[in-house]
């Protein structure tokens, strides 16, 4: 059999022009109409040298060596590290373009899909920087000092920051100071090539409003050498601090966070408040890591969904209760619908907290839920998805539309999923009524979270 001849060597070195950029911030340009060479930091219309680095059959990947001709889009933000660690892909994109991209990618995905629909201008932020509430970094000794940061895109190479640009300052500065008490007593940081060690990861979440702030020391093992002397130190060096746990996430069963907590110091939660309501805040909750553009965000799917007086709201995948206890004083009721125990626990902490009687919320599967109730005839108003980046299962969708909600309101944050689900909506009698509405949860990266309502064909 012949062997495949591909239109690029490795390490070979040609002159482009950058044609577009990808979903996840990559730059894209096509060495043939069906061969593309991805390359960070790389703007389309930009001319540029590269060197490859690395091929196979459908695709390459390609550094930049020389930018001849920059973009007028382009700017200097002298935080390459950023780049390197794939944390910020669009950090020398100016803002404005920033947000012209967001809307086209999603325009595009939309037109793939021959879709027709408006997507307004993406709502941006007067400050995109320094915006997120919570931050999970990797540790590794490096050089003789304990280390954090993020890991080189596709290695396990540390990229030492103090600067993480995107998260709120006084969270990086939290960071700084766990990881240098965690180095006084000598812990072993958790080594991903040998899978030995002691912390994983420092994860770190601050209110917004209440400037309280969370520690939580991600454990590969199931104690921590010193805990009475390193627990001490870190509060008396975080003056904010309200709550220290302990979290043991061994490798090889989770990926992140496990729900084996373990508080070491003060509460089990934190507060803040969104949209005038208090909410609790534990370590495994999901809660918008951008708080400003959060109550924009929630405060705009609200009236985009015209609610009424006398609507039924489901709210899927509700976590700690954030979109119904904020639009539960527009409506006759709300019902939650959460599969993860311990936001079923916080949403109706929250619920009470805030004094609302018409919000329930039921610890189920929400396909399976949704199946339920579609087999007791319940028919709500309006539907209330906010996704994982995975988004709606199939069956979801069909639970959902058979129950026939005048609106579904969904509130997604990866338009990849969003345009395949909405096929599927569509397919089942829905309508999208009138413009999606990007909003920039995510500046300096190349997430979207956006804003799409399904009406009910009539």
């Amino acid at each position: 059999m012949a062997r495949t001849s591909l239109p690029v060597t490795l390490h070979e070195k040609i002159t482009v022009i950058i044609d577009d950029i990808r979903i996840d911030g990559m730059g894209i340009v096509y060495i043939t109409p069906t061969y593309p060479l991805y390359i960070a930091d790389a703007i389309p219309g930009e001319k540029v040298l590269l060197e490859v680095i690395q091929v196979d059959k459908f695709s390459g990947y390609a550094k930049i060596i020389e930018i001849i001709v920059a973009s007028n889009k382009r700017q200097n933000s002298h935080r390459q590290y950023l780049i390197a660690a794939g944390t910020a892909p669009l950090v020398n994109l100016k803002y404005d373009a920033q947000l012209e991209l967001k809307q086209s990618q999603i325009k595009k995905l939309f037109q793939e899909k021959n879709i027709a629909v408006a997507v307004e201008p993406t709502i941006g932020m007067e400050n995109p920087t320094y915006y997120r509430n919570k931050t999970i970094v990797p540790v590794k000794w490096q050089e003789g000092h304990l280390t954090s940061g993020f890991y080189r895109r596709g290695s396990h190479e540390l990229v030492p920051m103090t600067d993480y640009f995107v998260n709120d300052q006084a969270i990086d500065q939290a960071i700084i100071k766990v990881r240098q008490v965690l180095e006084n007593y000598n812990i072993t940081a958790f080594d991903p090539d040998f899978e030995k060690g002691t912390i994983r990861y420092i994860m770190i979440r601050r209110g917004y409003y209440s400037h309280e702030l969370m520690v939580v020391l991600v454990s590969n093992e199931s104690a921590l050498n010193f805990e009475k002397e390193i627990v001490k130190d870190i509060v008396a060096q975080l003056p904010e601090i309200k709550s220290l746990l302990f979290n043991f996430s061994p490798k090889k069963d989770f990926v992140l966070l496990s729900p084996n907590n373990r508080t070491l110091w003060g509460e089990d939660a934190i507060h803040d408040i969104l949209l005038g309501y208090d909410f609790i805040i534990g370590p495994n909750s999901f809660y918008q890591v951008n708080p400003q553009t959060t109550e924009v965000l929630y405060d705009l799917a609200a009236k985009k969904a015209a609610l009424k007086p006398t609507d039924l709201v489901i709210d899927a995948y509700s976590g700690i209760g954030t979109i119904g206890i904020t639009i539960a004083n527009q409506v006759r009721q709300v019902i939650g619908v959460e599969v993860i125990p311990g936001a079923v626990a916080d949403a109706q902490i929250n619920v009470r907290a805030n004094n609302i009687n018409n919000a329930d919320y039921i610890l189920a599967d929400a396909p399976k839920q949704f199946a339920k109730w579609q087999s007791e005839r319940l028919r709500p108003n309006v539907v209330f998805v906010d996704p994982p980046r995975r988004g709606l299962t199939r069956e979801l969708i069909q639970a959902t539309t058979e129950m026939g909600p005048d609106k579904f309101v969904y509130i997604s944050c990866n338009p990849v999923t969003l345009v395949r689900d909405a096929v599927e909506i569509i397919r089942n009698g829905y309508h999208i009524d009138g413009p999606i509405v990007p909003v920039d949860q995510f500046p300096q990266t190349s997430h979207i979270e956006s804003i799409t309502i399904f009406k009910k064909n009539s």
